[in-house]
Parts: structure tokens; sequence; C-alpha cells
């Protein structure tokens, strides 16, 4: 049975992603993320449940992320990981206000510095999973549409989700001989909690009601609508099939047209 990783599996795309990959015969799920009772709901809607795992991890501390791969629980070494979906992030403005309030450390270490732990403790076993048969394995980075422009009020999200499609670049280069192929993809506004918070706080800051702001959001987007999580997780089950072993080192928008290059 091969074992696929996905960190922020507790809501939204990696929630979604979870249910998709479980339907999948020979699959076993490692479901990670901070809040536990979360994870334990999705645990509970997957298919084979009793075949995967959860870990209440912070991922900005490799210490807990090498430790949690390398137990008896995560069993890797009779269930190899052939694929990782990097998935975990935070949101949110930071302001420098010279006190405590400027998120900016917060921020990087979880959206930058923990999915670079998340690829460095994982790649190892995926190396592993190569001597067992497996040729082609994949990590798969969430990022996001504002890895594309700006906004004033979010310089660190910004700049992590910016620094991310750097790192892809640099391991899918490394790796790419070995036949580990790495990816980002670039959501723009999707209907998950993450999304309906921050506009809820872009209609604080600006006066008017949720649905107004939500309006006003979708007018910038061609196709006036959200992206729904399942979308993206069809895009993740794709790239993990093996049905292509070409596309590496690539970042992939998925926008609804409010980027386009």
């Amino acid at each position: 049975m091969k074992t696929i990783l996905i960190t922020g599996a507790g809501s939204g795309i990696g929630a979604a992603t979870a249910q998709l990959l479980a339907k999948e015969k020979n699959t076993r799920l490692l479901l990670v993320g901070r809040n536990i009772p979360k994870l334990k709901d999705v645990l509970s809607q997957l298919d084979n449940k009793e075949a995967h795992l959860l870990a209440g991890i912070d991922i900005s501390n490799v210490t807990e992320l090498e430790s949690f791969l390398s137990s008896s629980e995560a069993n890797l070494k009779e269930h190899p990981l052939v694929s990782v979906f990097a998935n975990a992030g935070i949101g949110g403005p930071n302001l420098h206000n010279n006190d405590t309030s400027d998120r900016w450390n917060e921020i990087i270490d979880i959206n930058l510095s923990g999915t670079y732990y998340t690829c460095i403790s994982s790649i190892p076993w995926l190396t592993e999973a190569k001597n067992k048969g497996y040729e082609t394995r994949h990590i798969i980075i969430t990022s996001s549409i504002l890895s594309r422009f700006g906004v004033p009020t979010q310089p660190a999200y910004v700049a992590s989700k910016t620094g991310l499609l750097g790192l892809v670049r640099s391991l899918a280069i490394k790796y790419a001989r070995d036949g580990l192929l790495i990816n980002a993809i670039n959501p723009g506004w999707v209907n998950t909690e993450m999304a309906r918070n921050t506009i809820q706080e872009l209609a604080e800051e600006e006066g008017v009601t949720y649905e107004s702001m939500l309006e006003t959001q979708m007018k910038i987007v061609p196709t006036g609508r959200f992206s729904e999580p399942e979308e993206i997780a069809t895009l993740v089950k794709f790239l993990f099939s093996n049905a292509q072993k070409s596309i590496t080192g690539q970042a992939i928008d998925v926008n609804g047209g409010a980027w386009m290059g």
C-alpha cells in the first residue's frame, strides 16, 4: 500500500483532496494539521478510514515532522511514501507597528519555512520509495494567486507564497533526474474558510457587508465565481496519477482567469 502525506488536511483544499484520494485503492493517507478535532472530522468522512493516520503537527517544527515520518506509527518502510501535498498555510494581514502585532515571523515560519521543512523531511522517504519500485514520485506545494502580484496589507503572505515558487524551481531541478516531480498550484479565490474570513476582513475594513464585498471580489474574476476545493483536489489527483511525467518546476494557476500571466 502506498502512502500520501497531506499537510493542512483539516479543512478546505486539504480536506477535499483527502476525500478524493481516499477513494483510490491501495492508498494510505497521512493527514497532518494543528487542529486534531478537525482532522478527526475529516478522517471520519474518508473511505477506508481505518487505513489512514492523522497527526497534530506544527509544520514549522522540523523535528516534529522528521520524528513523525520516522515513527513506527507512520510505518513508511512498509508503506512507501510516494506523494506529498504540502498544503498547510495561514493567511491574513501583517502590518509593522513597532510592537508585537506584526505577524511577519508567524506567517513566514509556517507558509515558507514550514513548507520547506515538509519537503526536506519527506524527500529521504520519497527517495526510498524509488528503491521499492516507485520510479515517479511527487511533491505539490500550495502557493497562491498572490504570488503573482502584491497586496498592500499582506506583505508576509505575498512574500511567503512568492518564495514557494522559488523553492519549487530549485527542488525540481535538483531532483528531476531522480524521477521526483515537484510543482506548485496557485489557487485564486477558493470557497474555503480562510477565503471567507478574508472577505469578511475586507468588508469590515471598507465598512460594507460580506455580500457586498463578495460581489466586488467576484467582479474581478472573469468567471465570476469561487473555485471549489474539489476542483483543486482534482488537479492534485491528476498530478499524482503518473498520467504525465514531464510537468515539474511549474506553478499551475487555478483562478477563474483572474491572473493570466
